[in-house]
């Protein structure tokens, strides 16, 4: 297979067979706690019935899922399936996955507390705050503002969009790419629209808001993060990956080859550690981020107002770097998804209920992440 093929207070502790693993966790003060021996209590049945809801979708012996779904006074952590056919280790509920996209809301929140600052306008163009080195030959990158760039309504051409850069990724794929190579395979190719004349989900504009994060902070984005956006929302398991930083605890990462066996693609460098997508979290850690940022614990509440201020995007809706909708009739729910090289996630709060919903796989090209994600929805308003 191509690289280009890809694009796009209660513990029970179940072990099913080689490579599968189940880990079940609600807590009535939110923080798991060790088995301590005793007959664990039953919850109606809740643990039987998340099994089978992971054991439906998933091969025991396969690539798998950690996911995650509870609210402040009660949650359930779930692991299934093997993060590393080879040595047929089982996926744990505490490792850490490439959360892809969902990275996009956590460097948008990093982007807005310029603007709590008054380091940043978000209706000011991107090139007031870049050299013309990084914004020369990219189509209207010289007069979309900040604004358009987090809300995808710049206009600015993808740079994963183009056959050059798999390509490249095919000849070397364990490169690490800075955010000025990979936008270089945008440069000269024609603009989608005007800025601020439609929505294009293009992953430049994160590369933009990336170096336009380091010029106003002088550090690079994974410190940026660290202080602005992990510490704050206590999101200790989460990091920006680096060339020197893949974390030990993550798992390997698969996808299908043409002959439908499943292939090892951890090493597959499709923009790793990039501005659009380059954050590695445990599950855990990761559903920490929207709660803390609704609940006004990263930005201010004018900020974080038209950060939720949504435009229609290819049948739902988006705000500064976060989907906002009402779907399922659970009333609203803000997030973001993601996929890269062996990965998916769905990162969702429903901020009427307080509940909170992630979902990371060690496998990339199916539904299953949504499908799993969806059925945690209805796992958990049965019984709530």
């Amino acid at each position: 297979m191509s690289v280009a093929d890809q694009r796009q207070v209660r513990a029970v502790v179940i072990v099913g067979v080689a490579a599968a693993a189940m880990v079940l966790t609600a807590c009535a003060d939110g923080s798991p706690r060790d088995d301590d021996g005793a007959a664990p209590p039953t919850y109606d049945g809740a643990e039987a019935e998340l099994v089978e809801l992971l054991a439906a979708e998933l091969d025991p012996d396969g690539p798998g899922v950690v996911s995650f779904v509870g609210d402040a006074d009660e949650r359930f952590r779930a692991a299934y399936g093997s993060g590393d056919l080879v040595t047929g280790v089982p996926i744990r509920v505490d490792d850490r996955f490439r959360i892809a996209s969902s990275s996009k809301p956590m460097v948008a929140a990093a982007a807005l507390t310029f603007v709590d600052s008054g380091e940043l306008d978000l209706d000011q163009p991107l090139a007031a705050y870049l050299p013309v080195e990084h914004t020369a030959g990219l189509a209207n990158a010289d007069r979309a503002t900040v604004r358009h760039a987090l809300q995808m309504t710049s206009g600015i051409p993808d740079y994963l969009g183009t056959d050059a850069f798999w390509s490249a990724v095919d000849h070397d794929p364990d490169r690490f790419w800075t955010p000025t190579e990979a936008l270089a395979f945008a440069e000269e190719l024609p603009a989608e629209h005007a800025p601020g004349m439609g929505f294009d989900y293009s992953n430049s504009n994160y590369l933009l808001a990336q170096l336009v994060i380091e010029e106003l902070a002088g550090q690079p984005l994974s410190e940026v993060l660290r202080l602005r956006v992990f510490d704050p929302a206590g999101m200790a398991g989460c990091t920006l990956e680096t060339a020197t930083s893949f974390p030990a605890t993550t798992v390997r990462g698969y996808d299908l080859d043409d002959g439908g066996e499943l292939v090892d693609v951890t090493v597959v460098n499709d923009g790793v550690g990039l501005g659009d997508g380059g954050i590695v979290c445990t599950v855990e850690d990761m559903v920490r981020f929207l709660p803390a940022l609704l609940e006004g614990e990263l930005l201010d509440d004018t900020t974080l107002a038209e950060m939720l201020d949504p435009l229609p995007a290819d049948g739902g809706a988006y705000g500064l770097g976060i989907d906002v909708d009402e779907d399922g009739g659970y009333g609203l729910i803000v997030g973001h998804e993601g996929g890269s090289s062996g990965f998916q996630s769905v990162l969702w709060y429903l901020p009427d209920h307080g509940v909170s919903v992630g979902v990371l796989t060690n496998t990339l090209g199916s539904e299953v992440h949504r499908d799993i994600a969806d059925e945690l929805l209805a796992f958990w308003f049965a019984d709530h």
